[in-house]
Protein backbone atom coordinates (compact mmCIF):
# COMPACT_ATOMS: atom_id res chain seq x y z
CA UNK A 1 0.00 0.00 0.00
CA UNK A 2 1.33 3.55 -0.73
CA UNK A 3 2.19 6.02 1.86
CA UNK A 4 -0.17 8.50 0.07
CA UNK A 5 -3.65 6.07 0.09
CA UNK A 6 -5.41 6.99 3.10
CA UNK A 7 -8.03 3.48 4.24
CA UNK A 8 -11.30 3.83 5.92
CA UNK A 9 -12.59 1.36 7.53
CA UNK A 10 -14.79 0.18 10.60
CA UNK A 11 -12.50 -0.08 14.23
CA UNK A 12 -12.81 -2.64 16.33
CA UNK A 13 -10.98 -4.43 19.41
CA UNK A 14 -7.98 -5.10 17.28
CA UNK A 15 -7.70 -1.17 16.98
CA UNK A 16 -7.00 -0.41 20.30
CA UNK A 17 -3.55 -0.18 20.21
CA UNK A 18 -4.04 2.43 17.68
CA UNK A 19 -6.66 4.34 19.07
CA UNK A 20 -4.66 4.82 22.19
CA UNK A 21 -1.77 6.16 19.73
CA UNK A 22 -3.56 9.19 18.16
CA UNK A 23 -4.97 10.39 21.21
CA UNK A 24 -1.28 10.34 22.96
CA UNK A 25 -0.20 12.13 20.03
CA UNK A 26 -2.73 14.97 20.18
CA UNK A 27 -0.68 18.29 21.77
CA UNK A 28 -2.21 20.35 24.66
CA UNK A 29 -4.67 22.26 22.67
CA UNK A 30 -5.64 19.48 20.28
CA UNK A 31 -6.80 17.06 23.87
CA UNK A 32 -8.15 20.54 25.14
CA UNK A 33 -10.84 20.66 21.81
CA UNK A 34 -11.40 16.65 21.57
CA UNK A 35 -11.96 16.31 25.96
CA UNK A 36 -12.62 20.21 27.09
CA UNK A 37 -9.81 19.30 29.09
CA UNK A 38 -6.18 17.57 29.65
CA UNK A 39 -6.10 13.93 27.91
CA UNK A 40 -7.90 11.49 29.93
CA UNK A 41 -5.96 9.34 32.85
CA UNK A 42 -7.82 6.54 31.99
CA UNK A 43 -6.84 6.52 28.48
CA UNK A 44 -6.49 2.35 27.97
CA UNK A 45 -9.80 1.97 28.99
CA UNK A 46 -11.21 4.57 26.66
CA UNK A 47 -9.30 3.22 24.14
CA UNK A 48 -10.96 0.06 24.46
CA UNK A 49 -14.33 1.99 24.56
CA UNK A 50 -14.04 3.70 21.46
CA UNK A 51 -12.78 0.59 19.60
CA UNK A 52 -16.10 -1.16 20.65
CA UNK A 53 -17.92 -2.17 18.05
CA UNK A 54 -21.96 -3.12 18.89
CA UNK A 55 -25.51 -1.72 17.86
CA UNK A 56 -24.69 1.26 20.36
CA UNK A 57 -21.20 1.71 19.59
CA UNK A 58 -19.79 2.82 16.37
CA UNK A 59 -16.03 3.70 14.91
CA UNK A 60 -14.99 4.40 11.39
CA UNK A 61 -10.67 5.26 11.15
CA UNK A 62 -8.50 6.75 8.57
CA UNK A 63 -5.50 5.01 8.59
CA UNK A 64 -2.24 5.47 6.38
CA UNK A 65 -0.56 2.52 5.79
CA UNK A 66 -0.50 0.92 9.53
CA UNK A 67 -0.75 4.56 11.09
CA UNK A 68 -4.02 5.30 12.30
CA UNK A 69 -4.17 9.67 11.40
CA UNK A 70 -8.26 9.66 12.64
CA UNK A 71 -11.25 8.54 13.62
CA UNK A 72 -15.09 9.52 14.42
CA UNK A 73 -17.26 7.67 16.43
CA UNK A 74 -20.56 7.65 17.79
CA UNK A 75 -22.39 6.39 21.38
CA UNK A 76 -26.25 5.55 20.83
CA UNK A 77 -28.08 8.04 23.30
CA UNK A 78 -31.14 6.35 24.78
CA UNK A 79 -34.27 6.87 24.84
CA UNK A 80 -34.30 8.51 21.22
CA UNK A 81 -32.97 7.80 17.98
CA UNK A 82 -29.71 10.46 18.44
CA UNK A 83 -26.01 9.63 18.89
CA UNK A 84 -23.16 11.58 20.04
CA UNK A 85 -21.07 11.74 17.48
CA UNK A 86 -16.82 12.90 18.26
CA UNK A 87 -14.12 13.19 15.64
CA UNK A 88 -10.48 13.26 15.85
CA UNK A 89 -7.56 13.98 13.24
CA UNK A 90 -3.93 13.89 13.94
CA UNK A 91 -2.29 17.90 13.70
CA UNK A 92 -0.53 17.08 10.08
CA UNK A 93 -3.24 15.52 8.47
CA UNK A 94 -5.82 18.39 9.44
CA UNK A 95 -7.33 20.67 6.62
CA UNK A 96 -7.03 17.82 4.19
CA UNK A 97 -10.31 16.64 4.13
CA UNK A 98 -10.03 13.89 6.37
CA UNK A 99 -12.52 14.61 9.11
CA UNK A 100 -14.74 15.24 6.33
CA UNK A 101 -14.74 12.01 4.59
CA UNK A 102 -14.62 10.24 8.35
CA UNK A 103 -17.63 11.79 9.25
CA UNK A 104 -19.60 11.02 5.93
CA UNK A 105 -18.64 7.14 6.92
CA UNK A 106 -19.90 7.59 10.65
CA UNK A 107 -23.41 9.40 9.17
CA UNK A 108 -23.34 6.59 7.22
CA UNK A 109 -22.95 3.55 9.48
CA UNK A 110 -25.17 5.28 12.29
CA UNK A 111 -27.73 5.76 9.18
CA UNK A 112 -27.79 1.83 9.09
CA UNK A 113 -27.55 0.91 12.83
CA UNK A 114 -31.37 3.40 12.68
CA UNK A 115 -30.13 6.77 14.35
CA UNK A 116 -31.70 9.28 12.87
CA UNK A 117 -29.19 12.49 14.48
CA UNK A 118 -25.81 12.95 14.75
CA UNK A 119 -25.31 15.28 18.01
CA UNK A 120 -21.76 17.03 18.95
CA UNK A 121 -20.60 19.24 21.93
CA UNK A 122 -17.89 21.84 20.38
CA UNK A 123 -15.97 24.20 22.01
CA UNK A 124 -17.02 27.93 20.43
CA UNK A 125 -12.76 28.40 19.76
CA UNK A 126 -12.66 25.29 17.65
CA UNK A 127 -13.23 26.58 14.57
CA UNK A 128 -11.75 23.84 12.06
CA UNK A 129 -14.28 21.53 14.18
CA UNK A 130 -17.63 24.23 13.97
CA UNK A 131 -16.90 24.82 10.05
CA UNK A 132 -16.14 20.87 9.18
CA UNK A 133 -19.41 19.48 11.11
CA UNK A 134 -21.76 23.31 9.83
CA UNK A 135 -20.29 22.33 6.12
CA UNK A 136 -21.59 18.72 5.59
CA UNK A 137 -24.05 18.35 3.11
CA UNK A 138 -26.57 17.56 5.76
CA UNK A 139 -29.21 19.62 7.49
CA UNK A 140 -27.34 21.46 10.32
CA UNK A 141 -28.44 23.44 13.20
CA UNK A 142 -26.20 24.99 16.45
CA UNK A 143 -26.82 26.33 19.84
CA UNK A 144 -24.61 27.39 22.53
CA UNK A 145 -25.85 26.02 25.66
CA UNK A 146 -23.80 26.51 28.46
CA UNK A 147 -20.34 27.86 27.03
CA UNK A 148 -20.23 25.02 24.64
CA UNK A 149 -21.93 24.98 20.74
CA UNK A 150 -24.08 21.76 20.17
CA UNK A 151 -24.69 20.42 16.95
CA UNK A 152 -27.56 18.52 15.13
CA UNK A 153 -26.38 16.78 12.34
CA UNK A 154 -29.95 14.94 10.61
CA UNK A 155 -29.09 12.16 9.05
Amino acid sequence: MSADIITFRQLGPDDVDAVRELHTGLNERESYFRFFGPLPHQLGEMATALAQRDPAHCAVGAYRADQLIGMANFIALEGNRDAEAALVVTHDEQDHGIGTQLLEHLAQLARERGRERLVAQVLPNNSRMLRLLMDCDLPVTAHLYDGVVEIVIRL
